[in-house]
């Protein structure tokens, strides 16, 4: 089995100068957990995922600590506020990259090996250069359940 036949195919991408908040309701209107961020010649420059929303170390001195975002002591208005300069960053500032492939004819083990070995969760899938998937690890629990 390869790469092209676990992945993804409906890949819902954003453009480096969207917004966070652009972003994030990209994701929750088409329920997923990761945007391959695309420039305008269709390039993969980048991966956004939920995990960058928050708690990503950039956002960190918008709030005192992070547990002060989150924790009890945190009042409503200081977490809408610090939503509202989250909201406002651009993508291009706070997604993963560089961005590790795979070939659509990479063999699925070497895909999982990748992602274990990396710590990846979501692994776009390229085909001359251009992006025409993604594996998630949710793909590899939909390979098992249906073995």
């Amino acid at each position: 089995m390869l790469a092209r036949d676990l992945m993804s195919p409906s890949v819902i991408t954003v453009h480096p100068q969207a917004t966070v908040g652009e972003a994030a309701r990209l994701m929750l209107e088409n329920n997923v957990s990761c945007l391959p961020v695309v420039d305008d010649q269709g390039r993969l420059v980048g991966l956004l995922t939920h995990t960058d929303f928050g708690l990503h170390p950039k956002f960190r001195p918008l709030a005192d600590n992070i547990y002060s975002l989150f924790g009890a002591s945190t009042s409503p208005k200081h977490i809408q506020e610090v939503s509202q300069k989250v909201s406002g960053k651009l993508v291009k500032d706070v997604m993963h990259h560089p961005v590790t492939t795979v070939n659509e004819d990479t063999p699925i083990a070497e895909a999982m090996r990748l992602m274990l070995n990396q710590g990846i969760h979501r692994l776009p899938v390229m085909a001359d250069g251009h992006l025409v998937g993604v594996i998630t690890r949710h793909d590899f629990l939909k390979l098992i359940a249906n073995s």
